[in-house]
Formats: structure tokens, C-alpha cells, sequence
């Protein structure tokens, strides 16, 4: 009763019950961690098997040991046993490894450190700063060096490995190199060939080459057994596109000569990496003599093609996909493009594990191959589950939107290919290709589990840009934008520009799902305002304070604003494709500053409203448009698009039925092509990329309008043609006005020249872009060559009506300076760019040279009076924000 009244105490004071401990001499009673400093002592219990309250178990110690050495952070490890109160005590004492706090790289000039580093990173050698001292680590970082200075040329390089103590615990390590001479191919000899010419065996080859001009550019002519295995490759797969099924390439024969080169003035460098010869003085160097000896055999054409095993297609279908027709010359290449396009037909129907297999037969008297081909289709797998890792800001749904599997259904290996595609379209995550889902069969069941692994990047972008242009001023603007707001995918931006004569603000918001359906929508709001000063810009002076007596105050100058906002949605069909539309409400007003001004404008009917007899008013514009659109685009990435082409397409119809009094229509078309380009500089980190984009676009009124001087095309700066200013590239006309003298009163005739801007305008850009440095930042050097102009084409819009001083009206055609409204522009050079993750827009470095231009003195039809268009021939330039 008493036992009963002490646990029924206990259970009401919620206190649990102990059992008495006893003493078991094979029980461990506690674990002890000793003379460990950087590992914690927990994480080293966490990786033991042995807890306090086990039976101690001395095979359970010995395979603890060995995990605890498979951590790799200790050099010695052992365990002591003693008694304790109730049982056992044990003791890990460990020795950890010194920790790596310094490597040095003494002598290393063929490569850099950053090269050094990336292949560690690409290999997992798992050697850097704060990894423990671990010989093997260091000895197979020796290795990688090694083989990099070896694809460099440099096969007799040597490394030393010297270690120096860092107290109290830590240790540098210095590896002392020795280059030696760089040894380049001096002759590739091509023996047993009878079919095929030297050059074109050679030719086959892509990663060796003989030392030549070229060459020494490309760094293809240093020795590398890896290089001159693949190439060996690429000559029997060459001979084999051409039906010499049996070629054989024996073991090449590689000898190091000695070799007579001249010598060469150092300092002074021809465009070729060869310094000027100096004749008949020589030295002797080390050079590769290769030789190969090809076994070329019989040509061979196909001979029956047969299948088997087959379920899903017929024979005919998959003998159709494979294209293998019975005659002609036996080619493997077009026998593994069909083996490819099978696996992507195949893989569209959920056989994920298809496998075709083919097997030859020869007729050595008939000179012909048969081909069986075996296969395996193995089951169609359905998508069980598909799931998503590192989108810690990104909702599921967001990405879950753009796969175009569902849970369910039947794996297709496109539909998924095309899943990455568009995922990469948003620009959310760091580039996503195959190796970044992980496709797990179920053993037995015919289901397939999808991870996907992304990683996220910066959703903010930040761009400035700023200049000095002769027709906007000075200025300075900043954007901002998200493109993944709140990780919903909302896009939300803000640009903001301010200047001496512009100054712009827009604020736009688009949702790229109304309600969880693929309807884009949006709208922008926007406000800007532009002045010209014709007095400033042609003679630097101030318009507030001109000088009298010159005619300077009666130079063209005007002020134009606008508001108004956007409204705007679309819609995806087939595909990459969109259909979208747009309708801008705008109010605008352009405000003479003086009697020149209104010379030109109010004699040009801009507006429905205008009547020059009348009155000249030009101050009030109502634009209402509509604007509907198509947009095709496999770009791979909007930040660094490696591959895929766009193209846009939009008709602007403003005025008609729409109300306002301008009426103009306008349409635009652009395309942009990417291309990865390998095979110039394979050894880059990332891949070349050849961009080019067109945009052209014509503008016209209708309803007896001209086109408004504010939607009039000037174009010049860092984003169409880079050589040249902001806005400086249009049609310049001259202006004829009769003014009172001041002294006599008679009219005397006077010469003005105004920017018309054009009604028609075209750009061409081509880029190579080079990725220097692809790290924590993106450098990228980028040659480029622009091309375009705005011209005026419908000269009769700019007809000036004329009110004379008796009352009728004369019809003047308006009057170009020569050159401004022909031809083209040209900017070319090179461009430095470096992209940071945190903004995402390019910081730009623009050396241009601009060798089609105009610079030159033009004189005015009536009084003869000097005007000059000047353009600078070379440019340097700094801006944020890409081109295209």
C-alpha cells in the first residue's frame, strides 16, 4: 500500500519514475571525446555507433574507428576503456589533421590560378583553404596541374611539394613548379592513306594540329595524348561516313626531335603570336614528329536493313526515322543520328530505357553491310511523382506551371526537355540542363519519380545609365526590377531618367498567371518630358541668355511631355507562341519656345484639329491605340542566352475609331538569333555565343495627318548603334523662314536646320561574346559591328502649308541636308561586360570605331549660312544595361 501511495504520487506530480541503476560491467556507462580543437565533440558522437547504455561490443568500436577515419579530418584515433561507477568509460582520443591555410602555386605562368581552381572544382580533388592536410588530396591536385600544363604544352613540367607549419594547428603547402620548354608539333605525317588526301585526313582532326600562325592562337598545337586519342577517333569516324566500315588506325608513332626555328625579336609583336624573324640566325628547339598509319580498307555500301524485337512502331516507321536506304555508301554517322532520333521518339512515349542495338554482317565479296537491328524497348514508365529542390524563394507552383508532365500521365522526354526550356525562359534560376533532374525508374513498377535541382538566382535588377547626347543632353537614369516578386513570378519595374532636356518615369506591373491560367496581364504608367534647344545644341549656348544681332534667338527649340498608361495581356498557343495585345491611353503637348519653333510646327498638320489659315496651333496631342502582337521565342535565358531565336511582330493603330486627333499606324518586327560556338576556344569555361538581332519598324499617318514629332524615330547610343550619341542618327532638313529685319523692317530670308527624325528605321547588331571569367561575376569580351540609320520615306507627310502675307497658302517640300536621309550608319569595336548576379543587368566598357559617319559643314540653300554635323570616330563609352 505504501509502494502504491509513492507511485501514485509520482504519477500525479508528473514526474516519471527511475529505475534503480546497477552495476554491469559490460555496459558502456559514458563516451568521452579528447584533444579534438576544430571538430566539435558532438558530431564526432554522432558519428559513432557505440551510446551510452549499450552492451559494449568491441566489433561495434572498431567499425566506429573506421568511420570516424572516413571523415578524413583525423590523423590518429584511439580508444581507451576504463571502470566507472556502473559500467564501462570510454575515451576517443583523436589527432586531427592540420588544417590547410595557405597553397601557393610558385612558378605557374603557362595557366592561371582560376584555372587551377576550376578543374579542382570540376574533379572534386577537394583541395582548398580550411580543408584538412590530407597527402592524397595534395598528391592528386600534383596530377591536375600536371595534366593542365600538359594540355598547354608544357609535357616536361615538374612540381615539388613543400609544407610549412602554421601555428598552432595549420599548415601551408606550396607547390614549386617547373614549366620547362613548351614543346609544339612540328609535323603530323599521314602514312597507308590512298583514298583520301593528307589534307583531309588532317583536316578530320579538331584538337591537334601543326604549329602555324593560326594555330598558336587556337593553342592547337601542343601535345596532349588525350587530344590525339579523340582525334584519332574523329579519322576513323571520318572514313567511316564514307563507307570504310574496316578502317583501322594503328598505335601513332610520337618522337621528340630536335628542331631548327628562327629566331624572333621579342618586343616587337606581329598580329600572329611570332615576333619579326631575324634571317640567318637560328636556334634549336624541341618539337613533335607524329606519325600515323591508316589501314584503310574496302568502301562498303548498305545492304539489307532488317528489325526486330519492335512493338510500339513498325518496321517501316523506325527503317523511315533511321533513313538507311539499301545502295547507297554506308555512313555510321547517319546511323547513330537515327539511333539518336529513335531514343527521342521512343523517349516521347515513356520508353525511357530503349536501347537499340545494331548488328553487322559484311559480304566482303559484294563489298556490302547488312544491318539487324535489335531492340529493347523495355516498358513505358508514367510519372509518379515529380518534385522540386533549392527553390527556397520560388513557390512550387511557379515552376510546377511551367512542366508540361503531370503526375499521372506518360513520361515524355521532350515534353520534359521542353519543361527546362521554359523554366530557363523565366530567368529565375541558374541555367537548368539534364544533369539537373534526377529520373528514378521504380524497380519493379512501371513508374518514374522526377527531382529537379534548381538554383535560384538574383530576382533583383539594377541597370544605370547616364551620358551627354546633342540631342538629349546630359542625363543620368536608374531601373529597377523583380522578376519574381515575392516568388509568384510577378514581374514589377521601375525606370527612372533625369536630365537637362529628358527626363522619364515609368512604373509597370505584369502577372504571367490571371487566376492560375497562362493569361499574361499588366499595365505601365509613364510620364516624360524633352526639350530641344537648337541654339545650344549647334552653338553651345544658353537659350535663356543668347547674344543679339546673330538671328540665335530664332534657332528651332521646343518642349514636349507626355502621360498616360498601359494596359496589356496575352496569351501562349503552340508552343513557344504568343498572341497579346495592348491599348495606351496618352495625352501629350509640344510648347514653342520661340517664332522658329512655330515656323516649322504649325505648318505641319499634325492633328485632325489643326487649320493653318485659321490658326497654328500643335500644343495638344490625344493618342488612343491599340497594339496587337506576336512573339515566337526558344531563347534559352532573358540574362545569358546561350541558344534559341525570337522573333516579335506588332501593328500599332492609334486614332480612327479609337478617338484622340493623331492618327498613325506603326509596325515593328525584330528577331534575335543565339548560337553556341564551341570549337573557336573549347578550353573557356563557358561557350562562345554569336548573337544577332534585327529590329525594323515604319510609321505613317493617316486621315490626311503627318505622324506627330514625338513618335518620330531618332535613333544613336549604347543600345542600337554604340559609336554614336543618344538619338544623334536621323534626317536633319533645312528650314526656310522670312523674318523683319530689326533696324529697317524689311523681310530678310533666314536659314534653320531642324532634327525630323524618321518615319522608318532599321538595326542590325552582331555580337561574339567571349565569357572570360564565369565565377561568384561574368566577364565577357564581346566584339561587335552595328548597322543601321532612320530615314524619312513618306516626304509628302512633312509638306508645310504656308500662310503668306496675302492670305493664300504656299505647299513647301520639306528640304534634307545631304547624307542625313540616306545610306547607313556603321559602329564597330568591342565591348567589356561584367555581369553580377545581384543586379543582373551588364556593367559595359564600349571602345567604337564608327567608320561610316557624317562630319562635315553644311551651307543653307538661301543665305549660304554654315551647319556642321559632327561625329566623333572613335568612342569610348560606359553604360549598364544590355543591348539586346
Amino acid at each position: 500500500m505504501k509502494l502504491f501511495a509513492v507511485f501514485f504520487a509520482l504519477f500525479v506530480s508528473g514526474v516519471e519514475p527511475q529505475a534503480p541503476q546497477t552495476s554491469d560491467p559490460n555496459r558502456i556507462e559514458s563516451i568521452q571525446v579528447l584533444n579534438n580543437r576544430r571538430i566539435p565533440s558532438d558530431t564526432i558522437k554522432y558519428n559513432i555507433q557505440a551510446k551510452p547504455g549499450d552492451t559494449f561490443n568491441l566489433a561495434v568500436i572498431q567499425r566506429d574507428i573506421r568511420a570516424l577515419y572516413a571523415m578524413g579530418y583525423f590523423e590518429d584515433i584511439q580508444v581507451e576503456e576504463e571502470a566507472g561507477e556502473t559500467g564501462r568509460i570510454l575515451t576517443y582520443r583523436v589527432v586531427e589533421k592540420p588544417t590547410v591555410r595557405a597553397i601557393d602555386y610558385e612558378g605557374l605562368k603557362s595557366v592561371t590560378q582560376s584555372d587551377v581552381l576550376q578543374r579542382f572544382r570540376e574533379l572534386r580533388v577537394g583541395l582548398s583553404i580550411e580543408t584538412a592536410y590530407d597527402p592524397s588530396r595534395i598528391k592528386r591536385a600534383q596530377n591536375e596541374i600536371l595534366n593542365l600544363l600538359a594540355e598547354k604544352g608544357r609535357q616536361n613540367a615538374t612540381i615539388e611539394i613543400e609544407t610549412y607549419e602554421i601555428p598552432p594547428n595549420a599548415i601551408g603547402v606550396a607547390f614549386v613548379i617547373d614549366e620547362g620548354p613548351k614543346i609544339k608539333i612540328e609535323k603530323i605525317e599521314i602514312v597507308g592513306n590512298e583514298v583520301f588526301s593528307d589534307g583531309k585526313v588532317k583536316g578530320a582532326m579538331q584538337l591537334i594540329k601543326e604549329a602555324g600562325a593560326i594555330t598558336g592562337l587556337t593553342n592547337k598545337d601542343v601535345f596532349h595524348d588525350l587530344k590525339l586519342a579523340d582525334d584519332i577517333t574523329r579519322i576513323q569516324l571520318f572514313y567511316r561516313e564514307n563507307g570504310y566500315v574496316r578502317v583501322n588506325v594503328l598505335e601513332p608513332v610520337i618522337e621528340v626531335r630536335r628542331h631548327k626555328v628562327a629566331r624572333t625579336l621579342p618586343f616587337i609583336k606581329l598580329p600572329f603570336p611570332w615576333g619579326i624573324p631575324l634571317p640567318f640566325w637560328k636556334k634549336e628547339v624541341d618539337r613533335f614528329f607524329i606519325t600515323i598509319t591508316v589501314e584503310e580498307g574496302d568502301q562498303y555500301e548498305i545492304g539489307q536493313v532488317s528489325v526486330e524485337g519492335n512493338q510500339e512502331f513498325t518496321d517501316a516507321q523506325i527503317l523511315f526515322v533511321l533513313g538507311l536506304i539499301p545502295g547507297e555508301i554506308y555512313n555510321e554517322t547517319f546511323l547513330r543520328e537515327g539511333f539518336e532520333a529513335l531514343t527521342t521518339l521512343y523517349g516521347e512515349r515513356g520508353y525511357i530505357n530503349f536501347t537499340p542495338v545494331p548488328v553487322h554482317t559484311f559480304d566482303d565479296v559484294n563489298k556490302v553491310v547488312d544491318l539487324e537491328i535489335s531492340i529493347d524497348e523495355d516498358r513505358r514508365f508514367l510519372v509518379n511523382r515529380i518534385a522540386f529542390r533549392g527553390n527556397t524563394t520560388t513557390r512550387d507552383k511557379v515552376i510546377r506551371r511551367e512542366i508540361l508532365l503531370q503526375e499521372g500521365s506518360v513520361f515524355s522526354s521532350r515534353l520534359w526537355d521542353t519543361s527546362l526550356l521554359r523554366l530557363n525562359q523565366l530567368g529565375f534560376f541558374d541555367e537548368l540542363t539534364a544533369e539537373n533532374s534526377q529520373i528514378r525508374p521504380h524497380p519493379t513498377l512501371p513508374e518514374v519519380d522526377i527531382t529537379l535541382d534548381v538554383a535560384e538566382q538574383g530576382r533583383q535588377s539594377i541597370g544605370f545609365n547616364g551620358g551627354v547626347s546633342g540631342i538629349g543632353g546630359s542625363f543620368l537614369g536608374m531601373n529597377y526590377s523583380t522578376n519574381n516578386f515575392l516568388g509568384f513570378g510577378e514581374r514589377l519595374s521601375i525606370d527612372i531618367q533625369g536630365g537637362t532636356r529628358m527626363s522619364n518615369f515609368v512604373f509597370s506591373f505584369t502577372e504571367p498567371y490571371l487566376m492560375d491560367r497562362p493569361i499574361s496581364t499588366g499595365f505601365s504608367i509613364f510620364k516624360n518630358e524633352y526639350q530641344y534647344d537648337q541654339a545650344r545644341d549647334v552653338f553651345g549656348l544658353d537659350p535663356e541668355n543668347l547674344p543679339e544681332g546673330l538671328g540665335l534667338e530664332d534657332r528651332l527649340n521646343y518642349e514636349q511631355k507626355s502621360a498616360g498608361f498601359n494596359v496589356f495581356t496575352s496569351y501562349p498557343f503552340r508552343g513557344f507562341q504568343r498572341l497579346g495585345a495592348t491599348f495606351q491611353f496618352s495625352n501629350s503637348s509640344t510648347d514653342a519656345v520661340n517664332p522658329a519653333t512655330a515656323a516649322f510646327f504649325e505648318n505641319v498638320k499634325q492633328s485632325e484639329e489643326e487649320r493653318f489659315i485659321e490658326q497654328g496651333s500643335f500644343s495638344s496631342f490625344r493618342s488612343r491605340s491599340i497594339v496587337p502582337s506576336y512573339t515566337y521565342s526558344t531563347v534559352s535565358n532573358p540574362y545569358a542566352p546561350r541558344g534559341g531565336q525570337s522573333l516579335t511582330a506588332s501593328f500599332e493603330f492609334t486614332g480612327g475609331v479609337l478617338g484622340g486627333n493623331v492618327n498613325y499606324m506603326r509596325p515593328v518586327f525584330e528577331y534575335t538569333f543565339f548560337k553556341a560556338m564551341n570549337y573557336l576556344k573549347p578550353s573557356l569555361f563557358g561557350r562562345n555565343v554569336l548573337a544577332v538581332r534585327f529590329r525594323g519598324s515604319h510609321i505613317r499617318g493617316f486621315n490626311d495627318t503627318a505622324v506627330p514629332f514625338y513618335q518620330r524615330s531618332f535613333m544613336g547610343g549604347d543600345f542600337d548603334i554604340r559609336g554614336f550619341e543618344f538619338n544623334s542618327i536621323g534626317p536633319v532638313a533645312f528650314v526656310e523662314r522670312t523674318l523683319n529685319d530689326r533696324f529697317t523692317g524689311q523681310p530678310i530670308p533666314q536659314d534653320d536646320i531642324v532634327y525630323i527624325g524618321g518615319d522608318t528605321t532599321a538595326v542590325l547588331n552582331i555580337e561574339y561574346r567571349i565569357p572570360l571569367i564565369q565565377d561568384a561575376a561574368t566577364v565577357t569580351l564581346a566584339p561587335f559591328l552595328d548597322i543601321g540609320n532612320s530615314w524619312v520615306t513618306q516626304k509628302e507627310q512633312l509638306t508645310r502649308e504656308v500662310v503668306q502675307a496675302d492670305g493664300s497658302v504656299t505647299v513647301e517640300r520639306v528640304q534634307f541636308l545631304p547624307g542625313t536621309n540616306s545610306g547607313v550608319r556603321i559602329s564597330t569595336g568591342v565591348e567589356l561586360g561584367l555581369l553580377m548576379p545581384i543586379i543582373n543587368a551588364p556593367f559595359r566598357l564600349i571602345f567604337a570605331y564608327n567608320p561610316l559617319r557624317i562630319d562635315q559643314l553644311f551651307a543653307g540653300p538661301v543665305t549660304g549660312r554654315l551647319f556642321q554635323i559632327r561625329t566623333d570616330r572613335r568612342a569610348i563609352k560606359f553604360t549598364v544595361g544590355k543591348t539586346f
